[in-house]
């Protein structure tokens, strides 16, 4: 064998291992974009909107107030009987 044609030999091997190496990071970005695809998608099925909660809270807070009006209504009916 010539040199040559080891050289050429190497160069294709480095070529390929290139290729393989190329092709397998495509395979991961691929992945990782579908992955970022399906995180936004699912999202909002999966966690709590910022407005959802502020709805949300806006409803506890009144259901909160209109214990504490009912519970207040309660101790004052108690301790006028006394």
């Amino acid at each position: 064998m010539e040199i040559s044609d080891i050289f050429l030999t190497l160069v294709g091997l480095v070529i390929a291992m290139l290729g393989w190496f190329l092709s397998r990071l495509a395979e991961t970005v691929n992945k990782v974009e579908a992955n970022m695809t399906n995180c936004q998608t699912n999202m909002p099925l999966n966690y709590v909107l910022k407005t959802d909660y502020k709805i949300e809270m806006s409803e506890l807070k009144g259901m909160i107030a209109s214990q504490s009006k009912k519970i207040d209504q309660i101790w004052t009916h108690m301790r006028s009987d006394k």
